[in-house]
């Protein structure tokens, strides 16, 4: 399956709502994410990974957000049926090309115990991320993640 990485734009809405729709036992109630989606769209902070010529359009997507030398993964999923087929290392390999040489990037992810531990800690470290301590995130326990720039100068 040929996986092409590129913007979300509106018409990718329907999908994207589906996906979180898919996620809610991982990631429980997201309230306000159409709104978070809407702007992060606008702001061209949205990536999707779809399959080429396969009817399957959407198969997963990622939020970033930050400025200057401080970034971060706000979101990333992927479809349950295309799980363990590399796509959250496509996205997050298109999120470390998108933002700036010099700058730092950082994910809040599921920590130890939690389901999908294993698997976030396994794709952002074989990124190139460290794990940095354990953060308290709107009531939620979750492993900080941190990726030095590619680009030290």
């Amino acid at each position: 399956m040929q996986i092409e990485i590129e913007l979300a734009g509106p018409d990718d809405m329907s999908h994207w709502i589906s996906l979180a729709d898919d996620l809610l036992p991982l990631f429980g109630p997201m309230p306000g994410f159409d709104g978070v989606l809407t702007r992060k769209i606008a702001q061209s902070q949205a990536y999707c990974a779809r399959a080429s010529g396969q009817g399957l359009p959407f198969l997963g997507g990622v939020l970033i957000g930050g400025t200057g030398q401080e970034h971060w993964i706000r979101w990333l999923a992927v479809c349950s049926a295309h799980r363990r087929l590399g796509i959250g290392r496509l996205l997050t390999e298109a999120v470390i090309s998108a933002i700036p040489a010099r700058s730092f990037l950082n994910v809040d992810t599921f920590a130890k115990g939690n389901p999908g531990a294993v698997e976030a800690s396994h794709l952002y470290e074989s990124c190139g991320f460290v794990p940095t301590g354990v953060v308290d995130v709107d009531g939620q326990f979750r492993q900080r993640y941190r990726r030095r720039p590619a680009s030290p100068d």
